[in-house]
């Protein structure tokens, strides 16, 4: 059995981003892995590129079958021991693969985990998370962050009490680099999908907690991610639409009934303030 699958779910990326992450996932070292694609945008690009790298699978999509699905997909095709959630928009130095599979080998315990996330600028990431809360939530769609610098509730939420310089376990993490232990696949299964997009690794990393498993972060490792470049391209308001509808399906799911008929409830709000950001906020 090969190390790591990694999968990547690409959706109308410029070629030159998915080369240096394909080119970063080629260079590494001192591990056996392979590359599994699975192209949401059908681009025949995309297709061609991928072609020059030896090794790799191509799942091409006709229609945009969200963010879980194509995870899924990937997954089906995979024969590692570990399983890589990649976003498409990252890089890493030749080391990376190396590295985590040290940790990981060793902490059997561990069934997610990721790494420090940094901008190309060097600025780090808010990766971490606990798991969300109604009133967390709340406070976010209701705009609050843009009104008020320091919200607890929101802090609490984010774990900026933590230090993301230490390894440590925490509830959840970022989806843009994801290790799966395959034993943790084969006990809880794989992607919600009825998630399209948002909150379904955040949902997959509840399951894992709940099913006993810690998710890790490790300090000493450390990638570098555009963050929301594919994202960048659609519309605000159709963003935050899917924000919300996964938000309610994650609360449904984990929190009861309560939770979903508030947000639901207070859904038209969240619309008219949403519009209200997107036209005011600095472009």
């Amino acid at each position: 059995m090969i190390d790591i699958s990694v999968v990547i779910v690409t959706y109308k990326e410029n070629l030159d981003v998915l080369k240096s992450c394909f080119d970063s996932v080629a260079r590494s070292e001192n591990v056996s892995f392979e590359l599994i694609v699975v192209d949401n945008g059908a681009s025949d690009a995309t297709k061609g590129l991928l072609s020059s790298y030896e090794g790799s699978k191509y799942i091409r999509n006709s229609k945009n079958r969200g963010f879980a699905a194509a995870v899924n997909q990937g997954i089906l095709a995979s024969s590692g021991r570990y399983v890589l959630l990649l976003n498409p928009d990252t890089i890493f130095g030749k080391d990376v693969f190396a590295r985590m599979l040290t940790h990981l080998d060793v902490d059997g315990e561990v069934g997610i985990a990721s790494c420090v996330i940094r901008y190309p600028d060097g600025e780090l990431q808010e990766s971490i998370r606990r798991f969300p809360t109604l009133k967390a939530w709340l406070l976010t769609l209701f705009k609050a962050p843009h009104i008020l610098k320091k919200i607890k509730a929101i802090d609490y939420y984010m774990m900026r009490d933590a230090n993301p310089y230490e390894t440590q376990d925490v509830e959840s993490i970022m989806g843009a680099f994801m290790f799966i232990r395959r034993e943790l696949i084969d006990q809880i299964g794989m992607l919600d999908e009825r998630y399209f997009i948002w909150f379904e690794e955040v949902d997959y990393c509840k399951m894992a907690h709940d099913a006993g498993w810690k998710i890790r972060h490790y300090s000493d490792v450390q990638i570098e991610h555009l963050k929301g470049h594919a994202f960048g391209k659609i519309a605000t308001l159709k963003k935050q639409k899917w924000i919300r509808t996964s938000l309610r399906k994650y609360m449904r799911k984990h929190n009861g009934l309560t939770p979903w008929v508030i947000l639901w409830i207070l859904t038209p709000v969240f619309i008219v303030l949403a519009f209200l950001v997107s036209i005011i906020k600095p472009k």
